[in-house]
């Protein structure tokens, strides 16, 4: 009898937790955004029902329990909820006698201004501010960083507690004016206020290289440069029949403008290209005027570096371009290699530098390719001429300089990705970068007088000619190291490679700019190189 009472006595405790349990009302709170107290009713239901406790969830901060934390039988719990100082909901849990009770409380309503709510600047740009204010927390942000700057740190946190926002408009390169805004962000859908920014362009943002030119009565080609700001679209197109736009006829940025004219058999005319930036109905003119027919004399316009097209001065071995009219055959005729050499003559056409026959790549009718002889060196200028059939130009006086660097470009533009092989000798690109630290071979000309001395019109073979002069290259504005710099194996007397390795610093990124330095001249900006 004693045994079975002990049993009983021990088996209590587990016998009563099986009989008792608890009612906890309300279990869901759904509130304002203001402090609140509330009460939790705890009703238990069995005879062997022992004592129950009430605590917050940990990481909620914003409940308490204010009385009832714990209790046995029947009972009430008290607790506070603090006003929420976001402007974004927010839920907090209490266990109360093993009973989830939920707290949902809605966002501080939140309201705020910007002043002013509008702003002008000049197509210099500026800086200004803008004063927020807010009861709630906000984070202001440029729609446009490339040209609205706004600090990281512009927000209503203890860097900036009385809500201004400097910030500062960047100078407008275009000729039309640009519309951007600062816009304060809250967390909240659809609040979303901002200052509303315009800035005015400038006519003055858009030039062309030349406003007039007159060619010869027959066929021609000519180029025009165009100069504005980085990203402003632009468009190029002729208002007569007789002269055609054949590349740039769009744009962006700077760039160039080829254009093509027919034989003249009437009389004098005049046409001409506008260069129009995009959404603007005016913009720059470039005025031809071509005469009637007559002997078909020759006409040099200008001697370019083939590579850059800078016509500045001429090196002893640079490739250069000479554009003009009668020049040579109506259709391009390639130069055809004699005993192991390049030609003096391609159909007819002959270009001499001081009476010298120049070794030719190509001849047209408006534009040939010769090598500037390296008997140039030591000279401060030299006198141009192109014959063709006998008929032969008036002379070009150009200056001589010791070196003329131009980088060759893939598109023959003179502009963006350059002529480069990546180390495994593929063409250098957008798709296909170079990786840093490798080496890649830069392709270019007007880099002076070698060692040994390079013949004029050579197919370069061994040894290798070295260039004389201090060569030094940059790749993203950093120096790159030169295992390299001199003729480029088995192509013509005057084509450079320079075999550099790619800086480690370099930032990476698709148009990567290039530049090469022979002595103290520079090749042209705007040559790239894709690098990862």
């Amino acid at each position: 009898m004693r045994l079975l009472a002990a049993v009983l006595v021990l088996a209590a405790p587990l016998f009563g937790q099986s009989l008792c349990s608890f009612s906890v009302t309300p279990t869901t709170f759904n509130i304002g955004s203001q402090a609140f107290t509330g009460s939790i009713s705890v009703a238990p239901s069995g005879s062997f029902c022992t004592g129950w406790p009430a605590a917050v969830d940990p990481g909620v901060t914003w409940l308490h329990i204010t009385s009832g934390p714990s209790g046995n039988g029947p009972g009430t719990v008290n607790f506070t909820a603090d006003a929420n100082p976001a402007g974004i909901d927010r839920r907090g849990t209490m266990s109360v006698a093993s009973t989830q009770v939920l707290v949902a409380q809605t966002a501080k309503p939140c309201t705020f201004s910007v002043s002013p709510a509008t702003a002008s600047f000049p197509v210099n740009g500026g800086s200004a501010s803008v004063q927020v204010t807010a009861t709630c927390s906000w984070q202001a942000a440029s729609t446009d960083a490339s040209w609205i700057v706004v600090p990281f740190n512009a927000n209503n946190s203890n860097n900036n507690p009385a809500g201004l926002v400097n910030y500062t408009i960047g100078p407008n390169g275009c000729v039309t004016g640009r519309s951007g805004s600062i816009v304060i962000q809250t967390g909240l859908v659809g609040v979303a206020p901002s200052l509303a920014i315009k800035q005015d362009g400038s006519t003055a943002n858009l030039a062309i290289s030349t406003a007039s030119a007159t060619v010869d009565a027959g066929a021609s080609d000519g180029r025009l440069l165009v100069s504005t700001g980085s990203g402003c679209g632009w468009t190029a197109a002729s208002d007569v029949s007789w002269m055609q736009v054949t590349a740039g006829g769009s744009g962006s940025g700077n760039g160039g403008v080829a254009y093509h004219v027919v034989a003249n058999a009437v009389a004098t005319r005049t046409g001409h290209i506008k260069v129009t930036p995009v959404g603007v109905v005016g913009g720059q003119l470039l005025t031809v005027t071509q005469p009637a027919s007559g002997p078909p004399q020759p006409a040099v316009t200008s001697v370019a570096n083939a590579a850059s097209y800078s016509s500045t001065a001429v090196s002893p071995g640079e490739i250069v371009t000479i554009f003009g009219s009668n020049l040579g055959p109506a259709s391009l005729t390639l130069y055809q290699l004699n005993g192991g050499a390049f030609p003096v003559s391609i159909a007819g056409t002959q270009v001499l530098f001081d009476g010298t026959p120049a070794a030719m790549i190509y001849a047209s009718r408006g534009q040939v390719s010769a090598v500037a002889p390296y008997g140039l060196a030591g000279k401060t200028t030299t006198n141009v001429q192109v014959q063709y059939q006998g008929a032969a130009s008036s002379g070009v006086a150009a200056p001589v300089q010791a070196a003329t660097p131009g980088i060759f470009s893939l598109d023959a533009s003179g502009l963006g990705p350059g002529a480069v092989l990546n180390q495994d000798s593929s063409l250098n690109g957008g798709p296909n970068p170079a990786a840093k630290g490798s080496v890649v071979a830069i392709y270019c000309t007007g880099s002076g007088v070698t060692n040994p001395a390079s013949t004029d019109g050579a197919i370069t073979g061994t040894p290798l000619p070295l260039l004389t002069g201090n060569v030094s290259v940059t790749i993203g504005g950093i120096g790159a190291t030169v295992l390299y710099s001199g003729g480029a194996p088995q192509a013509i007397a005057g084509l450079t490679q320079i075999n550099v390795e790619v800086p480690a610093a370099v930032t990476a990124g698709p148009s990567v700019p290039v530049v090469v330095q022979v002595g103290t001249a520079q090749s042209q900006a705007g040559v790239t190189m894709a690098v990862k």
